[in-house]
């Protein structure tokens, strides 16, 4: 008998993801993961977690569960998702002691669109290439390469939660959101015409389309100007790469982009921006700020840094 979770309803994107695959895209196999990295460390700090356990991740949309083990630990982060506990509201971005036949209903976002449900002590599950992200386009990891679905149980490793204190995370210890993100131009922005830097960089925000998704975010509302047609030999690419196609619209390549293309990248979203991108909407607003890769590898310590002194931000509840 399986003890954890029964799926009743799962929308489009509630996925199992962990940090992702590392050290495989030079045989073609994207890192996928999370989409906010950092908020899924959050939701797994809260219950005790390795900050790489494998959470479920919510896009947009949520689901609900009944729980089947005599009782779980489990924690909400991310979003600004509805998040209720047997049909009423339950706290976010704090851990909660639920026993079995509780049912947890998470409902849809609308501004801030990723969430992550943690369970102490994570789920059974059987790594590919040492990862459970779920790349769905090639069915690798979660459970069978796929979305959730109604009907399925998730297996947690801890069949009975031990009691202790819960805790949470205060609001004024969230990281701040941002509209503006800082890049690295390059490596191709010698492929680009002053007026495109200029208007990539100066001109009035762009706007993320409504067929973004987990590979890329198409934006629109300004064409950047090339020098030439723009090919390139395809070459390797990350997320956070700003390609330019031949429409001279960029797309923000995210978690599950593939290991090369080739279309010009006219600069690189710094790595401790994408949690707050990822964030974001169809028709919400974002521009760009060139920085230096100093100022980039700053950022990133300090990033680090804040998530080294997560637990002790937490606070104990009675």
């Amino acid at each position: 008998m399986t003890h954890g979770l029964l799926v009743l309803q799962a929308t489009a994107g509630t996925t199992i993801q962990d940090l992702g695959r590392v050290g495989y895209r030079r045989y073609g196999v994207t890192r996928s993961g999370a989409m906010d990295p950092v908020a899924l460390q959050v939701a797994n700090c809260l219950v005790g977690n390795p900050f790489n356990t494998p959470c479920i991740e919510f896009s947009v949309g949520g689901a609900d569960f009944r729980v089947t083990s005599e009782s779980l630990r489990c924690a909400f982060h991310g979003g600004d998702f509805q998040f209720a506990l047997n049909g009423m509201p339950a706290p976010m971005s704090t851990s909660l002691h639920l026993r079995k036949g509780d049912i947890l209903s998470i409902g849809g976002a609308r501004k801030r669109i990723r969430g992550y449900l943690a369970v102490e002590g994570g789920f059974v599950l059987e790594p590919v290439l040492g990862s459970c992200a779920t790349h769905t386009r090639s069915a690798l990891g979660g459970v069978d390469g796929a979305a959730l679905e109604g009907g399925q149980e998730l297996e947690c490793v801890t069949k009975e939660a031990p009691k202790r204190t819960e805790l949470s995370l205060p609001y004024s210890a969230f990281p701040k959101s941002r509209r503006l993100f800082r890049v690295i131009l390059g490596p191709q922005a010698d492929r680009f015409t002053d007026d495109g830097i200029s208007t990539f960089l100066e001109s009035a925000a762009f706007r993320i389309d409504k067929d973004s998704d987990s590979v890329g975010y198409r934006l629109t509302g300004h064409r950047i100007e090339y020098i030439g047609d723009g090919n390139i030999v395809s070459d390797p690419v990350v997320p956070g790469c700003i390609q330019v196609p031949a429409s001279g619209h960029p797309m923000i390549l995210m978690a599950d982009c593939p290991t090369t293309g080739g279309y010009p990248k006219i600069a690189t979203v710094i790595s401790t921006d994408l949690s707050e991108l990822a964030q974001l909407p169809p028709g919400a607003e974002v521009s760009f700020r060139a920085v230096s890769l100093e100022e980039a590898h700053t950022a990133r310590r300090t990033q680090q840094q804040w998530l080294a002194e997560l637990p002790k931000q937490l606070i104990a509840l009675n």
